[in-house]
């Protein structure tokens, strides 16, 4: 028999530190998304709005057409330099990995693309590897002067 003492136990197994591109990559698409929207304002007119009915009122304040607040500066300054990182991707990875970082399920993109979430999956690996090789890179020729580092290497 085997004692117990031969098996790793949650004490001694070191933690996974979690990959810092997929969730930068989330973090941008979300501080996209939360920017305002660039559409023109309907003329105004000097009517007053007028409400029919206390329905309109009700269905208001569950807040189901509520925007999240808009993102900070940083949030936004970080956006534009992650977003910067899909250019070293290929186009096939570039397009697949963006889609990863909004949200869209494997399942979504199976239906979309016809290849499985297996040969899906690798790709988005690749163009995760890919984004990391030009980390690296910058971060050996220190090309880019930042101010604060989005993380450390």
């Amino acid at each position: 028999m085997t004692s117990a003492a031969s098996f790793p136990t949650s004490r001694t197994r070191p933690q996974a530190t979690p990959d810092p591109v997929p969730l930068l990559l989330r973090e941008a698409a979300d501080t996209l998304r939360r920017l305002p929207r660039g559409v023109a304002k309907p003329r105004l007119s000097s009517w007053p709005e007028v409400v029919r009915d206390s329905v309109s009122l009700l269905g208001a304040a569950d807040g189901a057409g509520l925007r999240p607040p808009p993102p900070s500066p940083q949030a936004i300054d970080r956006m534009d330099r992650t977003l910067v990182w899909l250019l070293s991707c290929d186009e096939e990875a570039r397009r697949l990995v963006w889609a990863r970082a909004t949200g869209i399920s494997w399942r979504r993109l199976e239906d979309m693309d016809g290849r499985s979430h297996v040969t899906l999956r690798k790709i988005v690996a690749r163009g995760h590897d890919q984004i990391r090789a030009l980390l690296a890179a910058d971060d050996k020729k220190k090309v880019i002067n930042m101010k604060k580092p989005l993380y450390t290497v």
